[in-house]
């Protein structure tokens, strides 16, 4: 407090002494903001005028009003509550205020009220704290058991009452008050079902309208089978009394229930079910077994049935078993997260392949990652995708050589940000001898397997008849049909954390060559399976698959090249080998929420985007793609 608040506080106390011995009231001082008043059978005039010079309110006061009041504070109270005490004072007096503009006018009732009651008609206004319950939900309580003409008003800022009658009725009312400001109005209890659930009783209590009335929060606990529950004692007994007409051992009668499934297949939980209604715990709930695990003597019926049209399980059991059944199919129905694969299957040369590296490659775009075995071109540029390597300076020389934007089959890779698939493989563009066989992309729910085919079917002769002698029949020839392509499987497992465990099967065949006499075709296949565990987001490179190409040529001067014995003058042959290796780059990136998906939609838009204006002129596509982007349908990133 500063000396002009101090010297202001000082005068207010030295005029309120004085004030005191004139008209027979107190009045303490405590806070700036805060008094305790005691006006005793004071003249009104004087109690308004004390009230203006401490809350600042101004006050018209009509010369018919006079009289004697009595307010009291036992408690210290705000000065605006101040100002609404002197309202509800002189409005059982039989006067009114008037607002009006700044200033308040207080002028007769046009016919005064009459007070009910004998004995000691003194009127008084009181301020009661209420302590522990709302004061507004007070008034309709005690409103019907106060006399004719007098008021109650509530101040919910700081939860006090305002009760201005005859001082027997403020005094009745002040020990009613004691009764219904009740500490356990407020409190807590936990209610332990046994034969209901938690949420079928909250459900089922708020379905009532008695207890719509009431205030009171509850709460389930299905992990424990508790019901918490607060508010008042009389509504919290209401509720007590309903559980315990609820809460009863449930009838061994079946019962029929149908749960829709949001995210599982029925077809696959009913196998689960069936096993877990043969257990000895649900046989117990249902009847069959005593607590030492021995048959008893009634049977119990139950059967799970699918609705695959609904995606809906029939369950016919026991109340109990149903209830069980249903909490277990709530746990294991629930949202999975998805996995995108990204795949880049080549073929190199054996040049290429030698200045690429063989065997393995595991590396991040967001954290640190390793490198094995590698050399040259592809240790170059997939490196600069590292994030905190140790040797990042070594790599900055390597960097500055790299295109700063090179587009690839995966999508645009930056060495700065990291964006993209990192597949950096500057060969498999400028090298004429390395294949891109296939750029497979595809979207898989967690632990469910994913399969990408590209390729063709191709006959293969598998018998045929040919009639002897001058026999009638007709000759034919069976084939059947194979494919022979490209075949990627994967199978991703997300484990705690963002770990990914992959199944990963990869085929690679193709037509090696076909006999001119017997139509045989001949296939050569590349194959790769194995299991590895991977971060989210992270690069794995498998390879080391070698195709040997043997080719023989010939070339000669016609006819010369043909003369017996002396010909190979005049010609010469050649026999070259063609090494391939097959090495295949794969990406799982974890898709959890619809935002991690538009993020990955938008990345492939814009690739798409950017492939299509590259030189060209704009296609519709790209148009309707920004548009899509603009429109906001796809949320749009940096």
């Amino acid at each position: 407090m500063n000396m002009g608040q101090l010297r202001k506080c000082s005068g207010l106390i030295k005029w309120l002494a004085s004030l005191i011995i004139s008209v027979g009231f107190v009045v303490e001082a405590f806070a700036a903001d805060m008094v305790k008043i005691n006006f005793r059978d004071a003249d009104i005039r004087s109690v308004i005028e004390s009230v203006a010079e401490i809350t600042g309110e101004s006050f018209v006061l009509d010369p018919r009003v006079k009289g004697k009041v009595t307010i009291i504070s036992p408690e210290t109270i705000d000065k605006s509550l101040l100002y609404e005490a002197i309202l509800s004072a002189i409005q059982v007096q039989g006067y009114q205020a008037i607002r009006d503009g700044a200033v308040t006018r207080i002028v007769p009732f046009n016919q005064s009220f009459n007070l009910a009651g004998g004995g000691n008609s003194e009127l008084v206004t009181e301020i009661l704290k209420v302590r522990y319950v709302q004061a507004a939900t007070l008034i309709p309580v005690l409103k019907p058991l106060m006399s004719n003409g007098a008021r109650v008003q509530a101040y919910n800022q700081s939860n006090y009452l305002v009760v201005s009658d005859i001082r027997s009725n403020v005094n009745r009312l002040k020990m009613l008050l004691k009764d219904l400001d009740d500490p356990d109005q407020t409190a807590v209890e936990v209610i332990s079902l046994d034969h209901i659930s938690a949420a079928e009783a909250v459900h089922i209590a708020g379905q009532l309208k008695q207890l719509q009335k009431q205030e009171l929060s509850l709460v389930e606990d299905d992990l424990n089978n508790r019901v918490i529950v607060s508010g008042p004692g009389s509504a919290r007994d209401a509720f007590k009394t309903m559980l315990k007409s609820l809460d009863v051992p449930l009838s061994k009668k079946g019962s029929v229930e149908v749960i829709y499934l949001n995210y599982s297949r029925a077809a696959e939980l009913k196998p689960v079910l069936d096993g877990l209604l043969t257990s000895e715990i649900l046989l117990r709930l249902a009847g069959e077994t005593t607590s030492k695990g021995k048959k008893s003597g009634a049977k119990v019926a139950y059967k799970v049935e699918i609705d695959e049209l609904n995606n809906a399980l029939i369950l016919a059991a026991p109340a109990a078993v149903i209830r069980e059944i249903k909490a277990i199919v709530a746990k294991l129905d629930i949202s999975r997260p998805q996995v995108l694969i990204e795949a880049v299957i080549a073929q190199l040369s054996e040049r290429q392949a030698n200045e690429l590296g063989t065997d393995l490659l595991y590396t991040s775009k967001d954290k640190g990652g390793y490198l094995t075995n590698f050399d040259g071109l592809l240790s170059s540029l997939v490196g600069t995708g590292l994030n905190g390597t140790p040797d990042a300076a070594t790599l900055t020389t390597i960097v500055g050589s790299i295109p700063q934007s090179t587009v690839i089959v995966g999508g645009d890779f930056d060495p700065v940000t990291g964006k993209g698939m990192g597949l950096l493989i500057e060969a498999l563009k400028t090298d004429d001898d390395t294949n891109i066989l296939s750029t497979p992309s595809v979207v898989t729910l967690d632990n469910e397997e994913a399969k990408l085919t590209s390729g063709e079917e191709v006959p293969f002769q598998t018998g045929g008849y040919q009639p002897s002698g001058s026999g009638t029949s007709n000759p034919f020839t069976t084939y059947n049909r194979e494919e022979v392509g490209i075949l990627l499987t994967v199978k991703p497992q997300i484990s705690k954390g963002n770990a990914i465990r992959l199944e990963i099967e990869q085929e690679s065949s193709k037509v090696a060559s076909v006999d001119p006499q017997t139509r045989q075709v001949t296939t050569s296949k590349n194959t790769i399976k194995t299991n590895v565990m991977i971060e989210d987001g992270q690069l794995l490179v498998l390879g080391g698959l070698i195709e040997d190409n043997f080719k023989e040529g010939e070339t000669k001067v016609p006819l010369l090249g043909d003369i017996p014995l002396l010909g190979h003058l005049f010609k010469s042959s050649s026999k070259t080998e063609d090494k391939k290796v097959t090495m295949m780059f794969i990406r799982p990136t974890i898709i959890r929420t619809p935002g991690d998906a538009k993020v990955l939609s938008n990345d492939k838009f814009e690739h798409l985007i950017s492939r299509d204006l590259d030189g060209k002129k704009q296609s519709k596509l790209s148009e309707r793609l920004q548009e899509i982007l603009q429109e906001g349908q796809l949320q749009e990133t940096e």
